[in-house]
């Protein structure tokens, strides 16, 4: 193995470890002291419609 493969390969591993790293110790801080605030609202008695929508009109629709 040449030695610019060998440093671009110990580089890469360092990055991924750093990654790695960052992402558990952002996500563990997270969990433990954030408080996320919720807002909800009462829908007892109300219809909820989904539509899909996919970008194009819907062909059954008569308007």
């Amino acid at each position: 193995m040449n030695k610019n493969k060998l440093k671009r390969m110990v580089i890469v591993s360092i990055m991924v470890i750093v990654s790695i790293t960052y992402v558990s110790v952002t996500d563990r801080k997270r969990e433990i002291g954030e408080a996320v605030q919720v807002t909800t609202l009462p829908v007892s008695g109300k219809v909820v419609i989904l539509d899909a929508g996919h970008g194009t009109p819907d062909e059954r629709c008569r308007k």
